[in-house]
């Protein structure tokens, strides 16, 4: 084994080239952990399957529905029903964040924006089932939901209400119009 002498050039090459592995093994530890981090993935853009202008016209009563696309936090909708070339009713909704999960948040219109709920009152439905091409939102008992699934340019609404523990289902067939 070769002898340097204490306190030789080589010694302190040596010291320098072991603090420079320490220091290159510490930054690579610290650097892997934050370069596999993901991007936090928005909560609301699974529904984006929904964005869009949609129809349906049969037997006189025209039906339409909109979906914003994803921003701000949220998505934004409308609904409207109109007979005989006069409005019936419409639906203006917010799908907002709330703990994580999504929220759709709902107010009914009569004719002439006369509200059915009242003026700080909304329906409320968080969402309990969620994948790329359906969702359903339910209120905290099961009595009221609403369903949607999309196949194509076909858009499936399904409102449930179950009164007396006897399910109602009203189903709106809707077609992509944008």
């Amino acid at each position: 084994m070769p002898y340097f002498p204490r306190g030789g050039k080589f010694q302190n090459y040596a010291r320098l080239v072991k603090k420079s592995i320490i220091l290159l093994l510490l930054g690579t530890a610290l650097v892997i952990p934050f370069s596999r981090a993901q991007t936090p993935v928005n909560p609301l853009q699974p529904l984006s399957f929904l964005t869009g202008h949609w129809t349906s016209n049969a037997d006189g009563e025209f039906q339409e529905e909109y979906w914003s696309p994803v921003q701000g936090g949220s998505m934004l909708g409308t609904f409207r029903v109109v007979r005989l070339g006069k409005p019936v009713f419409y639906e203006f909704w917010a799908v907002e964040v709330e703990d994580g999960k999504p929220v759709y948040k709902l107010k009914h219109f009569n004719g002439g924006l006369k509200g059915w709920e009242e003026k700080d009152d909304l329906v409320r439905l968080p969402v309990r089932e969620l994948d790329s091409t359906h969702v359903v939102f339910a209120n905290g008992d099961g009595t009221l939901s609403l369903r949607y699934e999309r196949k194509g340019t076909e858009l499936t609404a399904t409102l449930r209400h179950i009164k007396d523990g006897k399910p109602s289902d009203e189903v709106f067939l809707l077609h992509r119009t944008d």
